[in-house]
């Protein structure tokens, strides 16, 4: 994943990003486990 490949996997990327991402990747650090996994279920069925 990533222009580059380095992530390898969604969860990853996420925390790749910084800039004008910084703030949903600390709302994705502050998740539960079983809320990071609920939302990386939803990414991968789109």
């Amino acid at each position: 994943l990533l222009h580059d490949g380095r992530a390898k996997s969604i969860l990853e990327a996420v925390m790749w990003h910084g800039g004008e991402a910084e703030g949903s990747r600390e709302v994705v650090r502050g998740m539960t486990r079983e809320e990071r996994a609920a939302l990386v279920a939803f990414l991968e069925s789109l």
